[in-house]
């Protein structure tokens, strides 16, 4: 589980927030979701009772959508889309309610169940009867979810440093739901939010710097409360509706993509362990699955080792195609 903007270690966060030469954005005007600028073009569409913002390339063969994590949105995946287009898939990227550009209504339930039918509505409003379904982190659990509930919408999972192998004990679900309110969230201070981005890496550049940007501007955003609440709310979500008892009954061909040094996963503030073997369970227990550990790759695989990432993704998408 990918936990974003939780304070849980005040010394971890001290050290490695003094990054020299880093750039501090407080004094920078906001950024509002609705102006979140994305290398791609972006289509809006009112489905399951919520507007939602998302890419497509309307053209391609196989249809692959891509499903954020946990705080972030689809810029995320800004390294992978130009490249699987150009090897011929249609990619469909989604805002998730609550996130990005999409809309965040307080009466949402941020379940997700709720997130997956809301990527089947999206397909459904498009015209797409299957796809290969992606995801990244608290993604690849709403990917495997949407594989259990709705198979007939799944063609193949792909599974980014996924969510949803890990087992948590109830008082682990427990502290790991207090970690994460919505008033931390709000009044994480942009050291912190640095700190905790380098986290999800192997190894920190500046070429990643425009992250802790847009969360610093946005966090001046007039619905960056309601963001804060969706974020709160997802990570109760994960907790509640767990994969780890039901992944041998996903049939999908399934590709796991892990990273060697991801320091999220599993959890290192309660069990800790290698990120290799959780991702092995992952594979043992799906039904036909295979596993790719990248190596000098953290939490975010799809950035770090995007090169290797998409080839790998084309490869599983385009087989025997």
């Amino acid at each position: 589980m990918k936990i974003f903007f939780a304070g849980i270690a005040i010394a971890l966060a001290v050290t490695a927030a003094g990054c020299s030469g880093s750039r501090f954005y407080y004094n920078d005007p906001p950024l509002e979701f609705k102006d979140i600028t994305y290398p791609f073009t972006t289509d809006t569409a009112t489905v399951n009772g919520t507007e939602i913002c998302y890419h497509d390339t309307k053209s391609g063969t196989t249809p692959i959508v891509l499903i954020h994590g946990l705080a972030s949105n689809m810029g995320f995946f800004r390294y992978n889309i130009p490249e699987l287009e150009r090897a011929g898939l249609r990619v469909i990227a989604i805002d998730l309610p609550g996130y990005g550009r999409s809309s965040k209504p307080y009466g949402a339930p941020y379940t997700l169940k709720y997130f997956s039918e809301t990527v089947t509505a999206l397909l459904k409003h498009l015209g797409i009867p299957s796809a290969v379904i992606a995801g990244h982190s608290m993604g690849g659990q709403i990917a495997l979810l949407t594989a259990l509930k709705e198979p007939a919408v799944v063609q193949q999972l792909v599974l980014l440093s996924p969510a949803g192998f890990e087992a948590f004990k109830d008082g682990e679900g427990t502290w790991l739901r207090n970690a994460v309110n919505p008033t931390d969230v709000k009044k994480t201070p942009e050291d912190r939010v640095r700190a905790n981005l380098t986290m999800n890496f192997y190894s920190w550049s500046e070429q990643w710097e425009w992250m802790v940007e847009e969360r610093e501007r946005m966090s001046k955003a007039e619905d960056f409360d309601r963001f804060c609440y969706a974020v709160s709310k997802s990570v109760g979500a994960m907790i509640d509706e767990p994969m780890w008892g039901r992944l041998t009954r996903i049939a999908a061909p399934a590709l796991i993509i892990g990273g060697e040094n991801d320091n999220l996963i599993p959890n290192p503030y309660l069990h800790g362990g290698r990120t290799a073997d959780v991702m092995e369970y992952g594979r043992a227990h799906l039904r036909n699955a295979h596993l790719r550990m990248m190596p000098h790759a953290g939490h975010m695989v799809q950035m770090e080792a995007s090169v290797d990432v998409n080839a790998a993704i084309i490869e599983f998408c385009t087989a025997g195609k």
